[in-house]
């Protein structure tokens, strides 16, 4: 079967790339120099690197090296080439580690598509400043029919749609969680084990750059489970997080052009997840595509549980380069 990508190479041989043409509005072009370091110089010297230590590494067989792939984590680590690099192996190790959560996302997938019918998710927008605009109701997710495997690759779904625009790599997310609704049985379902693999996803292996998180109405059932679940994000994730105890707090959150009906708003939810989903098949191929990235299992699987990414992860191959 031909490649989705032809950046793609099984013997890594150098391939030829399309020129990168910087799009966005002038808004992200300056979120980008002020909190990224991102100009056009920086940019184009260092997806060179970043592709030369891909074809120099021993343990990493076939990945994307488009430039809208790269810059994901390049973004995410202001453009230090090694630290982009350790990032992007945690992101493969991950796939390859938990095929189950974040292999063979299709849209088409019935479970996935009834999962996300169900508005667990919504994706509302950018902000003023630029932020991918994420509303997370809890009590959406089916409290006993899926298991946290199929709500978790229905949330990976989501995530790699949205990676692919620019705009919420350089942006990032404002999230807004609603614990309305939800019931004990929501909570009880997800084994600390489950925990921790969505978790590690949201917070170290997925190249997700965070604003505010804002979460309301956590019932006292399930503060033992959200306990858990933060234990295992990374310090910088947990600063950002904030508590209230009321929804008229979280509707504070809103900007006026966001705020849905259900929180005093005019924006229309249903037609926000209809959007949303039309986004995701158009994606369809591309997300797909990703599950030809391959790497030596074997190694990764052994870096795989330390705490934060071990300088082992990029260093050893990317002294190759200096």
């Amino acid at each position: 079967m031909a490649s989705r990508f032809a950046a793609y190479s099984v013997d890594k041989t150098p391939a030829t790339y399309d020129e990168y043409s910087f799009t966005l509005p002038e808004l992200y072009r300056q979120i980008a120099k002020d909190e990224l370091r991102e100009d056009d110089a920086v940019r184009e010297r260092t997806l060179t690197e970043m592709r030369q230590w891909i074809v120099n590494n021993p343990h990493i067989r076939k990945c994307r090296t488009d430039a809208k792939f790269l810059l994901r984590f390049l973004r995410l680590r202001q453009f230090s080439v090694p630290m982009a690099c350790e990032a992007l192996e945690r992101y493969l190790a991950m796939r390859e580690l938990y095929p189950g959560w974040y292999k063979n996302l299709d849209c088409n997938d019935p479970t996935i598509k009834e999962i996300f019918n169900n508005g667990p998710i919504m994706y509302l927008g950018q902000d003023s400043l630029g932020r991918a605009v994420v509303l997370i109701r809890f009590g959406c997710f089916e409290d006993q029919k899926f298991q946290p495997e199929q709500d978790g690759r229905c949330v990976a779904l989501i995530m790699e749609a949205m990676l692919e625009y620019e705009e919420l790599q350089i942006g990032g997310y404002q999230v807004l969680i609603d614990y309305s609704n939800s019931t004990k049985a929501n909570y009880d379902r997800w084994s600390a084990t489950d925990l921790k693999i969505i978790m590690d996803a949201f917070s170290r292996s997925y190249p997700n750059r965070y604003g505010e998180i804002h979460a309301t109405m956590l019932p006292k059932f399930g503060v033992p489970m959200i306990n858990t679940f933060l234990s295992f994000a990374n310090p910088k994730m947990r600063e950002k997080i904030n508590c209230h105890s009321t929804i008229g707090e979280l509707e504070k959150q809103f900007e006026t052009t966001q705020k849905p009906t259900e929180y005093g708003g005019t924006v229309d939810l249903n037609e926000m997840n209809r959007a949303l989903w039309k986004r995701i098949e158009e994606q369809r191929d591309v997300i797909l595509g990703l599950d030809e990235m391959e790497i030596d299992v074997d190694y990764y699987a052994s870096l795989w549980d330390q705490d934060e990414p071990s300088s082992e992860f990029a260093g050893e191959v990317f002294k190759q380069l200096e």
